[in-house]
């Protein structure tokens, strides 16, 4: 089914101006279009093989996903026959510092006077030690790794020699050019278009969080006093949300299905990554090898087209 026309020129438009912003870091890193082109056969062939071709019942080939796509066979068979091609990188220890500070910020065990987040050595003092915190963010976590991160990040402050105290109770990137920002940058982008899409699709009572306050005229000279009550109000927000997740934790002893989730300015539930290698999906077949002239003959069916009777 293909969109109407005004329908397809607000999508064209939509993408473009999503990409706009995506495209300016990755022209600042110094990465062309030639190395984002395969980028973007990547994400097709992935996300036709994962998620199918809409309206075709019954198994499909590489064939099929290349015409469905129009990204050359042979493409398709080496995003498929190779899963480096379509690894995920290293995983950062962002999301464990953003961890260890939550913990240390709100457990009432690490919380000292005037309810100031307590001063820790990474390991001498048993029990209540940093390298507790961590194992509890992540228990396949080095301790020594991590609290370099958070002292090279700014997040943890050294005190005397042994003791390092908390700086900030989240963690804010300066630079986009770093693996941790360009990370969460990923999954805050993906969390945001899947928030969205979900309620495009949901009933009105199954909606998530998503709200905004526009205000299009605000004179410039307001902007900084319009940012600082953002901050200001936000920050608490985000704060009493910190909180009462802390105090409630002890309550949720029954066991059951966990859900990575968050706010954001929105409310959003992350979607488990598939790593399951593409080849498990789709074997090679005998019509699936690219002859030496891959263009398409006139009278070829699409998929989905019925073959025109001569």
């Amino acid at each position: 089914m293909r969109l109407r026309d005004a329908a397809r020129a607000q999508l064209i438009f939509s993408f473009r101006k999503i990409l706009k912003p995506m495209i300016r870091i990755l022209l600042r890193a110094g990465i062309p279009y030639q190395e984002f082109r395969e980028v973007l056969k990547g994400a097709y062939v992935e996300a036709a093989v994962r998620d199918g071709i809409r309206g075709h019942q019954g198994p499909l080939t590489r064939a099929m996903i290349s015409d469905y796509t129009e990204v050359p066979l042979a493409d398709v068979n080496r995003f498929i026959d190779d899963p480096k091609l379509l690894a995920p990188p290293e995983s950062t220890n962002a999301a464990v510092v953003s961890e260890v500070l939550f913990l240390w910020c709100t457990d009432p065990d690490y919380i000292g006077p005037y309810g100031l987040p307590l001063e820790l050595d990474l390991e001498e003092t048993p029990g209540k030690n940093l390298s507790t915190l961590i194992f509890r963010a992540d228990p396949s976590a080095n301790p020594k790794a991590v609290l370099r991160d958070m002292v090279e990040w700014e997040v943890v402050k050294p005190v005397g020699t042994r003791h390092y105290r908390a700086t900030a109770r989240t963690m804010v990137f300066t630079d986009v050019l770093t693996p941790q920002a360009l990370e969460y940058f990923g999954s805050a982008i993906t969390d945001l278009a899947n928030t969205i899409l979900h309620n495009i699709r949901s009933d009105v009572g199954h909606k998530r969080l998503q709200r905004s306050v526009i205000e299009d005229e605000l004179p410039d000279y307001v902007m900084p006093e319009f940012e600082a009550l953002l901050k200001e109000k936000v920050q608490k927000l985000l704060n009493d949300v910190d909180d009462w997740i802390s105090s409630n934790k002890v309550h949720w002893t029954e066991p059951g299905k966990l859900v990575t989730t968050g706010l954001t300015a929105f409310h959003h539930i992350a979607e488990d990554y598939d790593f399951t290698p593409l080849s498990s999906y789709i074997e090679r077949r005998k019509g699936d090898t690219p002859a030496a002239w891959t263009s398409i003959p006139k009278d070829k069916p699409r998929v989905g087209e019925t073959p025109t009777p001569e």
